[in-house]
């Protein structure tokens, strides 16, 4: 049995683009969870820094991942993303722990 990829992406918008942020990625949301291979896709806001976006992605593998990193929802949006991000996006890949509940 393949074990399911996790995956943190961390967004950090210019100051003054938060909003754009928010909404790109809410918008975005229902294609990235209707992907092959996605289990679960939640974008949160930090309420300490709201330029501060995260993502949280459950995949069945990772050519799940690398699918969705190529597939049009996400493609389209990168050239608004490299606008408005203060930083490049920071992607962490997780491997949940036996006992977890995620």
């Amino acid at each position: 049995m393949t074990q399911t990829l996790n995956v943190v992406a961390i967004m950090q918008a210019k100051p003054g683009h938060e909003k754009e942020l928010g909404a790109l990625l809410q918008k975005a949301l229902p294609g990235f969870q209707s992907e092959p291979g996605c289990q679960a896709y939640a974008v949160l806001q930090d309420k300490e820094d709201p330029c501060r976006f995260l993502s949280y992605e459950a995949w069945d593998n990772e050519a799940a991942l690398l699918v969705h990193m190529k597939a049009p929802t996400l493609t389209q949006a990168m050239p608004v993303l490299e606008k408005i991000l203060a930083k490049p996006m920071e992607q962490i890949r997780l491997i949940a722990l036996d006992g977890s509940t995620v």
